[in-house]
């Protein structure tokens, strides 16, 4: 071999050793992999109808809070007292199981709740008297417009 030879292949060897020092001091240097960063918590609204419901929910639970003598508009209830009452002094509610919403494009319908209404007052006969209704089947019906800023509800 000769010694043109020589001083070419160690020149080679030579540009292939800085050349892996150099690979090798990049890649340690280098920032670690890109990771997924976690994302911010979600701030978008939830589903129409699970805010649909909430607020149905808070409106029929106010309707229960109710003590006037007569039942609160716009809450589904109905008792049929009118037979055995001549007068009605109070009713107190207890909502056992909320209606459960679903939505049909501007309007709602939820059924499934159970009510019971304890109404205290005169009867037919001048006698004080208590009844107890219950209803398993208390169902509403109404308007919706729920966009994602707001759920507005009108119980017909």
């Amino acid at each position: 071999m000769s010694r043109r030879a020589g001083w070419i292949i160690g020149a080679l060897v030579a540009v292939l050793v800085i050349a892996a020092a150099a690979w090798i001091w990049l890649a340690a240097s280098a920032p670690p992999a890109a990771r997924p960063t976690p994302s911010p918590a979600a701030t978008t609204a939830a589903p129409a109808a699970e805010r649909a419901q909430a607020a149905l929910d808070d409106l029929l639970t106010a309707c229960a809070d109710s003590t006037a003598s007569e039942p609160p508009e716009h809450c589904g209830i109905r008792i049929p007292w009118g037979t055995e009452f001549s007068t009605v002094s109070g009713i107190r509610y207890r909502v056992e199981k909320l209606p459960e919403l679903v939505l049909d494009g501007d309007s709602f319908t939820a059924s499934g709740g159970a009510l019971v209404a304890t109404v205290s007052g005169t009867g037919q006969d001048g006698a004080a008297r208590t009844e107890t209704y219950r209803t398993d089947d208390w169902a509403v019906r109404g308007d919706a417009k729920v966009t994602d800023s707001a759920v507005d509800l009108s119980v017909w």
